[in-house]
């Protein structure tokens, strides 16, 4: 498994390194660490006088240098661990870069910190692990907050090639034996819930949910067995209402060090207008997310 993980130099980057130590990955797997210089930030106007543009090209090295420090010490830390890490200054819009180098280097993960920006700050300005998420061609693992390891983790699950996929990912990845999954199934409100519907439309909004109730237990069962087959400890879990929302509160219920969710990919204006389930949790779970692309 090739893995590029991306470092900032925040307590967020520290939490990434410590997860990188303790979770061992799958045997011959390599480490690309990376940390991007926004160089953008550091330029001044061209009228700027003599004393000012030598002041910028001296905060320029100094930023280099102390992310090369940042690489080389993180590699240090890791090296007892990982057969092989590398590590490497890239230059441009964070997001752009670390997904334009996971791509060059064919990498299977790319694991990153978030921050949880959320509300009028993440609308406005967006987050780099959010962007990574959205235009990323592989499976990214965001670490929020300090994990030792991921022993209780929540499996969101709604049928769709990406959401087996991503069980499939997860069972290949080192999990500790006494790992506890909860797959969880949300049936989406109908496009009438939010209406207030006289009485007597109330066995016919159940005849319309008895059928999407059996098909989230299905799926959940299924995926459930297949974890079971794997030899973890699973539950399933079948909710109703908005799916980030949702698949959110049983994370918090179930104190989840580990929140996989799949991604179909929206993009443009579906996702401006719609947003995606996977964007949701992003935004508000209370651990660690993995978000599966195939």
């Amino acid at each position: 498994m090739k893995v590029l993980c991306a470092l900032d130099g925040s307590k967020h980057s520290r939490w990434v390194a410590d997860v990188l130590k303790r979770v061992p990955f799958p045997e011959g797997s390599s480490l690309l660490l990376v940390h991007v210089l926004d160089l953008a930030r550091l330029r001044l106007p061209k009228e700027a006088g003599g004393p000012a543009q030598g002041a910028m090209k001296r905060a320029q090295i100094m930023a280099e240098e102390i992310g090369r420090g940042l690489l080389e010490r993180t590699q240090g830390a890791l090296r007892s661990v990982w057969s092989a890490v590398d590590c490497r200054i890239i230059r441009g819009h964070p997001a752009e870069a670390i997904v334009r180098t996971a791509e060059k280097q064919k990498a299977d993960l790319i694991v990153m910190g978030s921050r949880g920006l959320t509300d009028v700050r993440a609308f406005l300005l967006g987050s780099v692990s959010r962007k990574v998420v959205m235009h990323a061609g592989c499976p990214v693992l965001l670490i929020k907050k300090h994990v030792p390891v991921f022993r209780r983790i929540v499996v969101a699950m709604d049928g769709s090639k990406d959401a087996w996929a991503g069980v499939e990912y997860l069972l290949k990845l080192p999990l500790p034996e006494p790992a506890e999954i909860t797959v969880v199934s949300v049936v989406p409100p109908l496009p009438i819930d939010a209406i207030e519907a006289p009485l007597t439309l109330a066995s016919f909004l159940e005849q319309l949910r008895t059928p999407l109730l059996k098909k989230a237990r299905s799926v959940a069962t299924q995926a459930a067995e297949r974890i079971q087959k794997a030899g973890f400890e699973a539950r399933i879990a079948v909710v109703h209402g908005h799916p980030s929302h949702e698949i959110v509160k049983v994370a918090e219920a179930e104190r989840a060090d580990l929140v996989v969710v799949g991604s179909r990919g929206l993009t443009g204006t579906s996702r401006f207008l719609l947003g995606s389930v996977s964007d949701g949790i992003i935004k508000y779970a209370p651990c660690a997310v993995l978000v599966f692309r195939r």
